[in-house]
């Protein structure tokens, strides 16, 4: 197969459904020799922060000389750019070699497999084959059954539960926490951020289950100090001689990815990975991490956030109220998904925004705009609908003055229509 044909290849899968449970996974791996076990991993999971987690890891850990590779969910820039490996993405030669040898195991399964599964499978095999040191692995949804988590990882990492994709992993935090405290594995860490008691109380239960070391963020405190559009400065304490980091990613909720980050690392220096100081000083200035609070344009300025859940869309208005403290100058592009709670968001996004633009993304997914619109109607009387993300940003940017901010979110899917449009990064 050349890469056109394992893309169509990878079509006659579906993309969006989710099948429980984890033997199809296994049985691929198995037939590819277990790749996923070739090289150590950091298994990272979570309802938010688990991508930038993950992105920062990647960079530190290269500062630090290691080999690392990257696979993260979904894409954003490019099919392929969720494999990485040293910040390359998989090249379509690279990715089409690995689809063609798999084809016949995926064939002779029993039960056909999601996309995501062989994806996964892509991935696995491709670090392999490139001799990485560490995989940085970010789960796909939910935890437990997640393609991700045949992995032995060294490390496991559960950044935030909230709730989100409930038709999936249930009505309430605890039923979502039980799901995502399914990466805990035996004898090994799992470090989580802050949760909320009711949440720490599941994960510790199956931390003590499966024989998981569950371990805390402690004694390492950071603070931000100061923060315009390019970068934020954090005071940090309890990380050795560290007392300062600047972090491109200028977003409030990276105060405790940051942290978590941290205890992350302090964990990998007890299992025996070298680390300087130096190395996550300059890997976490380095870091690079599209649609979460980036300024993709200036005067006028245009920000893409792909937050897609009410946690998120909190810290989203929160920054917005700091970032531009006068609503005259805050405008809104939204598009979002079917299965979000966008009634929360709305209300959220309401309280900060004069006005919304409305949108819907190319995902068959996406929200259709007659509808998205109706439910604006609730919570805004400034309404514009837009035939396309491109159309909204393209009439904002016809009438909008040099000290205007217009917000693209909602979704990843219209923050990467969005970016392709005003940066062309392929």
């Amino acid at each position: 197969m050349n890469y056109a044909e394992a893309r169509q290849f990878l079509d006659r899968f579906p993309r969006f459904e989710v099948k429980p449970g984890l033997r199809r996974i296994q049985a691929l791996v198995e037939a590819l020799d277990h790749p996923h076990l070739a090289y150590p991993t950091i298994h990272v999971g979570g309802t938010n922060g688990k991508g930038s987690v993950v992105a920062m890891l990647d960079s530190v850990l290269r500062c630090a000389g290691f080999r690392v590779g990257r696979f993260t969910s979904p894409e954003l820039i490019d099919f392929r750019d969720r494999i990485a490996v040293n910040g390359d993405w998989i090249s379509e030669d690279e990715f089409a070699q690995v689809v063609t040898r798999m084809a016949p195991f995926v064939a002779a399964l029993e039960e056909a497999p999601s996309q995501f599964e062989i994806i996964t499978v892509v991935a696995f095999d491709h670090l392999a084959c490139a001799g990485i040191d560490i995989g940085v692995i970010e789960v796909g949804l939910g935890g437990r059954f997640d393609a991700t988590n045949v992995v032995r990882p060294e490390l496991a990492v559960l950044t935030s539960v909230a709730l989100d994709h409930q038709a999936i992993l249930g009505d309430t935090v605890e039923a979502i926490a039980w799901e995502k405290a399914g990466i805990a594995t035996a004898n090994t860490p799992l470090l989580v951020g802050d949760l909320p008691a009711s949440v720490s109380k599941v994960v510790s239960a199956e931390c003590d289950r499966v024989g998981a070391i569950l371990a805390a963020v402690s004694g390492i405190d950071v603070t931000r100090r100061t923060r315009d559009w390019e970068t934020a400065v954090y005071q940090v304490r309890g990380a050795g001689d560290i007392c300062e980091i600047v972090l491109p990613l200028i977003g409030s909720a990276q105060e405790g990815n940051l942290r978590l980050v941290l205890g992350a690392i302090r964990e990998l220096r007890l299992r025996g990975f070298e680390i300087s100081d130096e190395a996550i000083v300059q890997g976490l200035r380095s870091v690079q991490w599209p649609g979460r609070l980036e300024v993709v344009r200036t005067q006028p300025r245009i920000v893409l956030d792909g937050a897609h859940n009410p946690a998120a869309i909190r810290a989203l208005v929160a920054d917005v109220v700091d970032l531009v403290p006068n609503p005259k100058h805050r405008s809104l592009l939204y598009g979002t998904l079917l299965d979000k709670d966008v009634d929360t968001s709305l209300a959220i996004l309401g309280d900060v925004f004069p006005g919304i633009g409305v949108c819907a993304s190319q995902s068959p997914r996406a929200l259709p705009v007659d509808r998205l619109s109706e439910q604006a109607g609730e919570y805004f009387q400034n309404i514009v609908r837009y035939h396309s993300v491109v159309d909204g940003i393209g009439a904002w940017l016809s009438h909008a003055g040099a000290e205007d901010v217009l917000v693209v979110s909602g979704s990843l899917t219209v923050v990467a229509e969005a970016r392709r449009w005003l940066i062309g990064e392929t």
